[in-house]
């Protein structure tokens, strides 16, 4: 993730996919409280291949030194450094030039000591922090409402997350920052290898303990090797499947409360939650390896869990 330092501060400033400098502070990004800055002074913005910069400003900026013609892009290198004024303590050098991410970044009380504590988390579609092995919240993008959803784990309740909102884990506060505002993060490349049906082929032992999973179009195979959140799949599958055969109303075929998971697969509603992020991270991967488009397979519903409808069989192992 690109992100600039302060010359003086010495802290990191995170660049957003389309960055606003200035002194008008409802709409700008950074908000730079002195008497030379313009209300909007400076753009940085990601292009998808690079980042410029351009000096919107009255009084102008400065690049290594260089005052800037306005309204004329620049491509600015690291170790670059930038003023947006003739003053020394409003200059920032470029420290890395990535493309944005949306990421979470630590939050401390003495203000001296922000950003220094802990790195910032560079996020992906689906989340469990602080870690894999001990989850205190799940952090998710909606694909559909480009949004970002936290489920508090302990709690079992979700909610909405925007901007510069805060979380609370690990000991620590996080600040959510929205720095990939791009069509790029929302889009799917179908490949040549698209195909209309995903068949999912499930193994699954005698004593139902270990289930392998098989992802399948008309192009290609993965194998998906044994996985806990495997059998519950499975399960939402079944459960799909049984309906269908007597007769349920298709809009509700398939759909199974939580309570009524925790009894078949007797682990707790936490346990469950992180299986079911877990499963469509892993899904999600590899549905686009295979150029068939991501949705929910497992897909939420006021407390209650679906299997989407796509082609599914299962075989029991024989040993």
């Amino acid at each position: 993730m690109a992100y600039l330092t302060s010359t003086n501060m010495k802290n990191r400033l995170y660049l957003k996919a389309f960055h606003r400098f200035g002194r008008l502070e409802d709409s700008v990004d950074t908000f730079i409280n002195s008497p030379e800055i313009s209300r909007r002074h400076a753009i940085i913005e990601w292009t998808g291949k690079a980042w410029m910069i351009v000096d919107i400003s009255k009084n102008g900026m400065w690049l290594n030194g260089n005052k800037i013609t306005p309204n004329e892009p620049y491509y600015p290198k690291v170790n670059d450094i930038i003023s947006f004024s003739d003053q020394s303590n409003l200059a920032f050098q470029i420290d890395n030039l990535d493309k944005p991410h949306d990421i979470l970044t630590p939050v401390s009380i003495d203000k001296k000591e922000c950003h220094r504590t802990k790195d910032p988390i560079v996020l992906n579609h689906h989340n469990l922090l602080p870690s894999e092995t001990s989850p205190e919240l799940i952090l998710y993008y909606d694909v559909k409402e480009k949004s970002w959803y936290v489920e508090d784990l302990e709690k079992n309740h979700t909610s909405k997350v925007s901007d510069d909102n805060l979380l609370f884990f690990s000991n620590t506060k996080w600040k959510l920052l929205n720095c990939a505002n791009s069509p790029e993060k929302e889009t799917i490349v179908m490949t040549e290898k698209a195909s209309k049906d995903l068949t999912f082929i499930f193994n699954i032992s005698q004593d139902e303990e270990l289930t392998e999973l098989t992802l399948e179009n008309d192009y290609d195979q993965i194998d998906l090797d044994t996985r806990s959140h495997h059998y519950l799949t499975a399960l939402l599958a079944r459960y799909r499947t049984q309906d269908e055969k007597t007769c349920v109303p298709e809009r509700l075929q398939g759909w199974r409360t939580i309570k009524q998971l925790t009894k078949d697969l007797g682990i707790s509603e936490s346990h469950i939650n992180i299986q079911i992020h877990r499963a469509r991270s892993n899904y999600q991967i590899n549905f686009n390896y295979l150029g068939n488009i991501p949705r929910y397979l497992l897909s939420a519903r006021k407390e209650k869990f679906d299997f989407q409808d796509l082609i599914s069989k299962s075989t029991r192992a024989t040993n």
